[in-house]
């Protein structure tokens, strides 16, 4: 059902391109590029679009006093290749661009990589703004087997489930010279390794911690899991934000304005808190 809906929306702005603020004004809608089922960001249910970046967009929306159209998109082999299909190039097949993409890794290193053959910055068509949220890797555990986590070494005796091509995957597979490699088991998504968590088949789950609060529900479940502050020798945390064409900073300008007003009121804490999620002031903020 997802694709279908994927699909028909596609179909619907199929022919716009990312625009100004003014042009998003007269139209009365703006496009929002939003992961496909990527809970507890934004994913179908019921076939109704929901989740943080979903209830987010339609802040946005109202803020600026349109209509969110919702451009679904998936997960490429990198970053690069998200910002470019979506934010400044244009889809392969169908050309489509997003106004805002919502989501985004801000990372200030990441902003600033070069090609190397050129010297030419990456990304110099698309700017990353607004940081809304700080997000990590961590480590959830059935308490009844691992109470806490001292050391990687207790999945030497213990499974832990990882989404495939992962940090935590690569982490994970290499510590202590490759000898918890038979105890972390791959998934194509970290869903599929939850739910193998709640049901006892592996003893924890190494993924981003507002996956992980969301699926456990772990705020009221405390005393069935326990979960990691971060994941040793990894980069743990780092900012969301999101990012506009070059040539439309004024809309990342106006936007920022707008989620900065969200963090100082609370309405972005009470839209985490719905979707059993802990907000983080963003690093950048702090």
């Amino acid at each position: 059902m997802l694709y279908k809906i994927t699909f028909l929306i596609i179909l619907l702005i199929s022919n716009l391109s990312a625009r100004s603020l003014e042009e998003i004004q007269e139209s009365g809608d703006i496009i929002i590029a939003v992961y496909e089922n990527f809970p507890p960001y934004s994913y179908i249910e019921n076939d109704e679009p929901k989740g943080i970046d979903i209830d987010l967009g339609k802040q946005i929306a109202k803020s600026i006093g349109v209509k969110p159209t919702w451009y679904w998109t998936g997960s490429d082999e990198t970053l690069d290749d998200d910002l470019r299909n979506v934010i400044w190039k244009g889809h392969l097949i169908h050309k489509t661009k997003a106004d805002v993409m919502l989501r985004i890794p801000y990372d200030y290193e990441f902003i600033r990589e070069k090609d190397k053959s050129t010297g030419e910055l990456n990304n110099d068509l698309v700017v990353m703004k607004a940081p809304y949220h700080t997000e990590r890797w961590v480590i959830a555990t059935n308490k009844e087997k691992i109470p806490e986590i001292n050391t990687l070494g207790v999945f030497m005796y213990n499974k832990i489930g990882v989404e495939l091509d992962t940090l935590p995957d690569a982490h994970l597979t290499s510590s202590f010279m490759g000898k918890l490699r038979n105890n972390v088991v791959h998934y194509p998504s970290i869903l599929t390794a939850i739910e193998d968590l709640k049901s006892g088949k592996i003893q924890a789950v190494a993924g981003l911690k507002s996956q992980l609060e969301q699926q456990l529900k772990f705020n009221q479940n405390k005393d069935k899991y326990f979960m990691t502050k971060k994941i040793d020798y990894v980069k743990s945390k780092w900012d969301i934000g999101i990012a506009v064409r070059t040539d439309f900073r004024p809309l990342g300008y106006e936007i920022e304005g707008y989620i900065e007003e969200y963090i100082r009121s609370g309405t972005l804490e009470k839209i985490f808190n719905k979707y059993d999620v802990n907000y983080e002031i963003p690093l950048a903020l702090q």
